[in-house]
């Protein structure tokens, strides 16, 4: 088992457990595009999800409603 399926399996199971950098690299893994925008908000977008996901970084952190709405984006996908 990789170390990027490792963080996907765990992120199914506990989405509040992932630290940020960890929800960056399942992002991009399963096909998002990282967009840079100014300030703390993070622009994610997928060729298959018509809204773009906006994730307030903090710290180096972001909140767990966050971890779990990116979790429903990832359940659509499937």
């Amino acid at each position: 088992m990789t170390r990027i399926s490792k963080k996907v399996e765990k992120f199914y199971e506990e989405p509040e457990t992932t630290k940020y950098p960890d929800l960056v690299d399942i992002l991009i893994h399963h096909g998002f595009e990282k967009i840079s925008t100014k300030g703390s908000h993070v622009k994610f977008k997928h060729p298959q999800i018509d809204a773009d996901m906006v994730i307030p970084v903090h710290d180096g952190e972001c909140k767990n409603f966050y971890k779990r709405e990116a979790l429903k984006k990832l359940k659509k996908l499937k």
